[in-house]
C-alpha cells in the first residue's frame, strides 16, 4: 500500500510544493490537503496549501477558522512554472480542478478518473468512501501522530462524504472514523455539519419541492435561487430519503456554468457512470457509485428538458 514516503520519493525538495484541493473545495478535500501539508512538514518539506475558486460552505469557512487550517485562494499564493503541484480530492484535466503554474506531479483522490493520471505519483482508491480515510492510513502506516486539530478535520471530511457513515462506506472509512472519533474533537465538528443549513437556505428547498419533476423512482430537480454546493447536496440527500426514488439529479445555475449534483441508491445505476453518460459532448463530472458532481457550460446547457432526457437515456429509460 502506498504512503507518504512513496510520494515524497518523487518530490524535489529544492522547488516549491503546493498542495491543491478542488476549486471550490469541501470539508474532504480541505481536511485532506490539511493533513497532508503537516504531513509533509514533520518530513522536513515546506509545502503551500491552496484551493481554486471561492469557500462556499459556511461550515466549511467554521471548521477553517477553528482549526486553524492554513488554506488560501491559489490566487493569493505565490507559485511559478517550477512548482510541484499535488493534487488532493481532485484529478488532472476536471473541470473543477483549477490549472496551475507547475508541474502536477501527483493525484491522491477517491474519484475513479476518465483516464490514467498522467504523473509522477497517483494514488486513487475509488472503493474509499472519503478521501481523508487514505490520509489517515498515511498517517497510520508512517506511525505519525494526530494532531488534534487534524484528528478533527478528518473526522469532519468522513463524516460529510460518507452521509454521517451511511453512504460508500468501506471497511476501513470505519476503522477511520472510529480512530478519529476519538483523537478528534467530535462535538464541534459534528455540531458544525449538523448545522450546515440557515433559515436563508429553507428557500432553496421550497423552490426545489415545488419545481421537481418525478419519473418512477427518479427525482430532477431544476433550482433558480443562487445557493452554495453544500446546500444542492443537502437538497439531494433530502429527496434521495424519500422512499419512492433511487436516483435524484440537482441542477442549478452559477456564473458561467451550471453545476449539478447526483445521488444514487441503485448500484445498477452508478451516480459517475451515468453523469458522464449524461454529460457526454456537453460538461463534465464523476464521482461515485452513491454520489457525484458534474457542471455544463451555459453555452452548452440543453435546456433543464433536455438534461432531464439525458439522465433518463443514460439511465436506459425511455425518455
Amino acid at each position: 500500500m502506498k504512503g507518504i514516503q512513496e510520494l515524497i520519493s518523487v518530490l524535489d525538495k529544492k522547488r516549491d510544493i503546493v498542495v491543491q484541493a478542488h476549486d471550490f473545495p469541501d470539508h474532504d478535500a480541505v481536511a485532506s490537503a490539511f493533513a497532508l501539508t503537516h504531513l509533509l512538514k514533520v518530513n522536513g518539506l515546506a509545502p503551500r496549501l491552496c484551493y481554486g475558486g471561492d469557500i462556499q460552505s459556511t461550515s466549511l469557512t467554521e471548521a477553517i477558522s477553528m482549526l486553524e487550517i492554513p488554506i488560501a485562494a491559489s490566487r493569493d499564493v505565490p507559485m511559478d512554472d517550477q512548482s510541484q503541484i499535488i493534487i488532493v480530492d481532485g484529478f488532472i484535466g476536471n473541470r473543477n480542478v483549477a490549472g496551475l503554474p507547475g508541474e502536477v506531479v501527483a493525484v491522491i483522490d477517491h474519484h475513479s478518473p476518465p483516464i490514467e493520471p498522467d504523473c509522477k505519483y497517483w494514488d486513487i482508491r475509488p472503493n474509499y468512501g472519503s478521501c481523508c480515510t487514505i490520509l489517515y492510513e498515511y498517517y497510520k502506516i508512517s506511525k505519525t501522530d494526530l494532531p488534534k486539530s487534524i484528528a478533527t478535520a478528518l473526522l469532519m471530511g468522513v463524516m460529510m462524504d460518507t452521509a454521517f457513515m451511511t453512504r460508500g462506506v468501506a471497511l476501513v472509512d470505519l476503522e477511520a472514523f472510529t480512530t478519529l472519533f476519538f483523537q478528534g474533537d467530535w462535538k464541534s465538528g459534528s455540531k458544525l455539519l449538523r448545522n450546515s443549513l440557515s433559515l436563508h437556505d429553507l428557500g432553496v428547498f421550497r423552490e426545489a419541492i415545488n419545481a421537481c419533476i418525478v419519473a418512477e423512482d427518479f427525482c430532477f430537480v431544476p433550482i433558480q435561487k443562487e445557493c452554495s454546493v453544500e446546500v444542492m447536496a443537502l437538497v439531494a440527500d433530502f429527496f434521495l430519503g424519500l422512499r419512492e426514488l433511487n436516483f435524484v439529479v440537482v441542477v442549478q445555475p452559477d456564473r458561467d456554468e451550471y453545476r449539478l449534483s447526483v445521488r444514487s441508491d441503485d448500484v445498477g445505476r452508478p451516480s459517475d457512470i451515468v453523469i458522464r453518460k449524461a454529460l457526454s459532448g456537453i460538461g463534465s463530472g464523476g464521482g461515485h457509485i452513491h454520489m457525484g458532481g458534474g457542471s455544463i457550460p451555459r453555452d452548452l446547457f440543453p435546456g433543464e428538458e433536455g438534461l432531464r432526457k439525458r439522465f433518463l437515456a443514460a439511465m436506459g429509460k425511455a425518455t
